[in-house]
């Protein structure tokens, strides 16, 4: 959710705007039309994310159910719509509590929400009579259903698939219009027919990853969001860039950390919550199962279920039917990016030239978009009708008017409780930049991996990170000493008869401050273990000094104690399997606690993806060496945060939301 959404601009009591009268419109008048029809049936209306449920205590739809059937009726009497496209995650077979009653008949299941749902179903038949076409296309939520099951529902409904659990509707009238879900670009939510067949033992499962988080997280909302500590695997060891398996499923790993340190429900991490007997699944599983920790060969995976995700992703992308293939890590690090999607949208369908596509309409993220390309083309994500839209607050009941023609149009608009329709477009649309961008000065910076000559062997190395690409010659030599400095400072101090293995990982923050902490293990001649620990520092890149500090971004050290006395902040040990003890808890609020007055402890930290603060210090009886590392939710911190960490808070609340 990195990409930033614009608050609706246009007053929900609004009549229909000048923008849907220019598409051939007029505001609603006494008829049951949602607008003054013109006399050719040239527009083509997309909803989806519908989500309606086998049971109104689970299902996202209930209070927008009778608005969906107001809409539906509207539509039937607005004579220029040609067809309807339900654009995928119509019944939902993900959003249910993991305590919901295991079954084997998924087809059933369907027919199941189908009957509590029979007013939505009766009026889309009617929507038929009405000389309107209609199109379903499967979501992520609704991958596998079948056929006969919406067919025996709607007789003459138009179900579109290309593989498994997909489709694209072409249409239009030069089929100029590509409608999906979307669901085919997201590492978490395309069907997966590949990483789990070898544990099922069959060639049936289809499951993404994203179907067992959407459970945990329906169960955690339907329990009211409790707050629960969760003691989860935390990976210490950062790979290196460069090892695209390996930082992948780090990237993998990183965003699932920060969804389970949101969403927790009541059930404990090693209960066998998922009694999954479908899709070619026949177990109980647990979280853990699924939650990549890192493994005894120090890769880092899932234990059980979808294990080495990262690999199979070129796989099932073929599988998929994806048409220009991308990376794992680039799928993975656009999962919460709305921004990936657009670009998904112009790769794969407007900028391709084997496509002849002008309008591209996806669903799935839940968040309505508006996009008026300077070469006439469009992109357009359609919104949702749930009745709480947590990804876009300020929006629902949404959906897009295709006007198809010898120019094709799109606008995207909302339906009001009262029956009439508002124009969104303006509030959610990407304002073309008509400026020049401002150059980014770091744009060409680029990092290298050194290790020190002569120095250790194979397995042991002493590296240290070096820049190149800053236009300042003089300040790019004065932060390559700086930073050579900083990584080898172990080594200058060392016995004879010890060896450092050096791990460096950076991370810019701020936009021009460099964060580069070290790993470090030291191999005496004849201890009987080696000593880890870790080193960070922040230096600045227009500059090359070394710069801030902890308390430059929380500005009441005080408080701050005290929040740690108070036993306030999380944390999480690095190495600790199982429950950490309370005593071993204390422990460490009070190591932590001592630490703080101390000059280094102020460079022990960074921040990592999620809004988390990780801060380390010495510390007793740990099981991998001799520090405490500290997880801290940055929102914890507000009422003590400086300028600077307060514009990362509430960055973080808006990925929040």
């Amino acid at each position: 959710m990195k990409a930033k959404i614009l608050s609706l601009l246009v007053a929900s009591s609004m009549v229909v705007s000048s923008a849907l009268v220019a598409g051939g419109c007029a505001p609603k008048s006494s008829t049951a039309a949602l607008w003054e029809a013109g006399n050719t049936r040239n527009k083509i209306v997309v909803i989806s994310d519908i989500h309606i449920g086998i049971d109104d205590k689970y299902a996202e739809t209930v209070a927008n159910r009778p608005l969906l059937i107001n809409f539906l009726k509207g539509l039937q009497g607005t004579k220029d719509v040609r067809e309807l496209v339900i654009d995928g995650d119509f019944l939902d077979e993900w959003f249910l509590p993991v305590d919901y009653p295991s079954y084997t008949d998924e087809q059933q299941f369907y027919r199941d929400v189908i009957k509590n749902n029979q007013g939505i179903i009766d009026e889309l038949n009617k929507v038929i009579d009405s000389g309107i076409k209609l199109v379903y296309i499967p979501g992520n939520h609704d991958m596998t259903q079948e056929n006969d099951v919406l067919q025996e529902a709607i007789p003459k409904i138009v179900q579109i698939r290309d593989a498994k659990g997909l489709g694209t509707y072409y249409t239009g009238d030069r089929n100029e219009i590509a409608i999906e879900h979307g669901h085919r670009y997201d590492v978490f939510s395309a069907p997966d027919t590949v990483t789990n067949a070898e544990l099922a033992g069959n060639n049936d499962t289809i499951l993404p990853a994203g179907y067992f988080y959407a459970r945990y997280a329906a169960t955690w909302v339907l329990q009211g969001r409790p707050k629960v500590e969760k003691n989860l695997p935390v990976v210490t060891t950062v790979p290196d860039q460069s090892d695209a398996d390996q930082y992948g499923a780090y990237i993998y790993y990183k965003i699932l950390r920060d969804i389970s340190a949101r969403m927790t429900p009541n059930q404990g991490i090693d209960e066998k919550i998922f009694d999954i007997h479908m899709a070619g699944l026949d177990d109980s599983y647990t979280y853990l199962d699924f939650y990549p920790a890192q493994q005894a060969d120090g890769t880092i995976s899932a234990p059980v279920l979808f294990k080495n995700i990262q690999r199979t992703w070129e796989e099932r992308q073929k599988i998929n039917q994806v048409k220009v293939p991308n990376s794992f890590l680039e799928a993975v690090s656009g999962t919460l990016n709305w921004e990936y999607y657009f670009k998904q949208a112009k790769v794969q369908y407007l900028e391709n030239p084997n496509e002849n596509v002008d309008v591209v309409v996806f669903g799935h993220t839940h968040v309505p978009e508006y996009r008026a390309m300077d070469n006439g083309k469009y992109y357009i994500n359609e919104g949702t009708w749930i009745d709480h839209n947590t990804d876009y607050p300020e929006a629902s009941r949404t959906f897009a008017v295709i006007t198809t023609g010898e120019k094709t149009t799109a606008e995207l608009y909302k339906f009001e409780e009262d029956g009439s329709i508002t124009d969104i477009a303006p509030s959610v649309s990407k304002e073309k930049d008509k400026t020049a961008p401002t150059e980014n000065p770091f744009a060409n910076v680029s990092f290298d991996m050194k290790a020190l000559a002569n120095y250790g062997d194979d397995n042991t190395q002493a590296r240290y990170v070096e820049i190149s690409g800053l236009a300042d010659n003089a300040v790019q030599e004065k932060l390559n000493e700086g930073l050579k400095e900083f990584c080898l400072a172990p080594t200058f101090s060392a016995e004879k008869d010890t060896t450092y293995d050096i791990m460096p990982v950076f991370e810019l923050l701020d936009g021009d401050l460099l964060s580069i902490r070290t790993y470090n293990t030291a191999y005496t001649a004849g201890a009987a273990y080696p000593v880890n620990s870790i080193r960070t520092q922040i230096f600045n890149l227009t500059t090359g000094d070394k710069d801030t500090g902890l308390w430059d971004f929380i500005g009441d050290k005080k408080a701050f104690k005290q929040l740690v006395l108070n036993g306030k902040l999380g944390f999480a040990g690095a190495g600790v399997e199982g429950e950490i003890p309370e005593k071993v808890k204390e422990a460490a609020y009070k190591k932590l606690a001592e630490s703080i007055d101390t000059q280094e402890f102020a460079t022990q930290f960074y921040f990592g993806d999620g809004g988390r603060l990780n801060v380390w210090c010495e510390g007793d009886n740990h099981a991998t060496g001799d520090y405490w590392i500290f997880d801290i939710p940055i929102t914890d911190l507000e009422g003590i945060a400086t300028n600077r960490l307060q514009s990362i808070i509430e960055e973080m609340k808006k990925l929040g939301n």
